[in-house]
């Protein structure tokens, strides 16, 4: 199964990171994508870099600070719109498998909000309602290319060791159920792509190499940068768009494919907008 999704070099990006049953981010990052549908040009594109699932279950006098502005976790409703949008643009809206996708797809149970998140999710669904929603989280691929930008996007950072995109298509996801949760970064290019907080530069040139010659900036999530973003050296770019962070905080990017990405400090200079412009910033210089 191709794990690699590979997007035209013409047209705009709009990229956000790990919503966790957040709609309001959801319904944000919509609106602003349909917007540019409307506007006459190339066929815009809509990439979200996985972890839409498995939001807190804290009640607002107990919503811990670190967690930014309280919401209610609302994944089955964001998971049927996520599902109806791709279906009404389809080659323009893309998943990126997260590793809280994973859980239900053959990967580790998470036990953040609840002893094991992928079942509380499930037990939300009809008898056998949820098999539907893991066929399709099971097609979703691991890694996105923007040829014409230069940036390749993943969930987390690009830690893997591959040497070309056909060694991601025939990964097994099945298998990790067991896996402790710290060796997973180093289990081999599935691990990587879904758990690494990090990667040294040499590794991380390397990877997006591997990819695609031109790719120069490697954009991902999974962490949580109350800042919106950080780079820690080159190729590095994680953007925090929604969890963990307070809304005058979150970003997403947008970029056009046609413009070649110089470098990760050129991407979040020139790319990075705030999902709520209306909101007051905490952390955000």
């Amino acid at each position: 199964m191709p794990r690699v999704v590979t997007l035209p070099a013409v047209g705009r990006l709009l990229a956000v990171t790990d919503l966790h049953g957040n709609l309001a981010d959801f319904h944000a990052i919509v609106a602003r994508f349909r917007a540019v549908v409307d506007t006459p040009g190339p066929r815009p594109h809509l990439l979200f870099c996985g972890d839409l699932v498995h939001g807190p279950a804290i009640e607002p006098q107990a919503w811990p600070e670190h967690l930014g502005d309280f919401y209610v976790d609302q994944t089955p409703r964001l998971l049927a719109e996520a599902r109806e949008l791709q279906e009404a643009y389809p080659q323009q809206v893309h998943f990126l498998l997260g590793n809280h996708e994973h859980a239900h797809l053959g990967g580790p149970r998470l036990d953040k909000f609840h002893p094991d998140e992928a079942a509380h999710l499930e037990r939300q669904y009809a008898p056998g309602g949820f098999a539907p929603v893991r066929r399709w989280m099971a097609g979703w691929p691991l890694a996105v290319v923007a040829p014409g930008a230069g940036i390749a996007f993943t969930h987390a950072a690009p830690h893997a060791q591959i040497s070309g995109p056909r060694d991601l298509d025939d990964l097994a996801l099945a298998g990790y159920e067991s896996t402790p949760l710290t060796d997973m970064a180093s289990t081999g290019p599935l691990g990587a792509l879904l758990w690494a907080r990090t990667t040294p530069a040499e590794r991380g040139f390397a990877f997006l190499r591997a990819l695609h010659d031109g790719c120069k900036v490697a954009v991902f999530g999974h962490d949580i940068v109350r800042e919106g973003h950080w780079i820690e050296h080159e190729p590095l770019l994680c953007v925090s768009s929604s969890f963990g962070c307070y809304d005058g905080d979150k970003v997403y990017l947008d970029w056009d494919l046609a413009r070649p990405a110089g470098s990760a400090a050129e991407v979040a200079r020139d790319g990075l907008r705030r999902l709520h412009p209306g909101a007051r910033p905490v952390h955000r210089i």
